[in-house]
């Protein structure tokens, strides 16, 4: 039986796995859609397994369920260059309508205080190094957009190790992931 907990795991995996097969994608190496396909169905199953896990369901539940489905859907017909693609076009296009008027919604109009935002400094070891993996994935990632938009090389770096850099960091930050506490 698959428990909430590994469901999550499986879906940072499966998120992690994402990350890399679209620096495959970009990098022009071999079985980037293997790997792409393979970790968008694991996001689409184990998202799908934790949201008929979760007890209390709102609208906002169901409206991340249709755009998550939509963007994949979306997604993989656009990268992997199948026709039709333009109907997920719109259809998640709908989906992102639908999730912002739950989302406003949700957090404007709703009584719960339980979703406020509470800022706590780091305590463990795992979540400064989470913290120091996000840092360089944001800083690489964007660093690596300039230097490939000005085609600039300082010996070996470069803006496809920097990308690379920035999107392993990132895979290593989603599969170390935060517990709710």
């Amino acid at each position: 039986m698959i428990t909430k907990e590994k469901s999550n795991r499986f879906l940072r995996l499966s998120i992690a796995l994402a990350l890399i097969a679209i620096l495959f994608k970009l990098m022009h190496w071999p079985y980037a859609e293997i790997l792409l396909v393979t970790a968008v169905g694991g996001i689409a199953i184990f998202f799908i397994i934790g949201f008929y896990k979760k007890p209390i369901k709102n609208w906002l539940d169901y409206a991340k369920l249709f755009l998550l489905i939509s963007f994949l859907l979306h997604y993989l017909f656009r990268v992997l260059h199948l026709n039709y693609g333009y109907i997920f076009s719109y259809i998640f296009r709908m989906a992102l309508v639908f999730f912002i008027i739950a989302y406003i919604k949700g957090v404007f109009f709703s009584n719960d205080n339980s979703s406020k935002l509470e800022e706590q400094p780091p305590t463990s070891k795992k979540k400064i190094i989470n913290i120091v993996l996000y840092s360089t994935a944001i800083i690489c990632i964007i660093i690596s957009a300039q230097f490939k938009i000005l085609h600039w090389q300082f010996g070996f770096i470069n803006g496809n190790f920097l990308l690379a850099t920035g999107l392993i960091a990132t895979a290593l930050s989603i599969i170390l992931g935060f517990k709710k506490s």
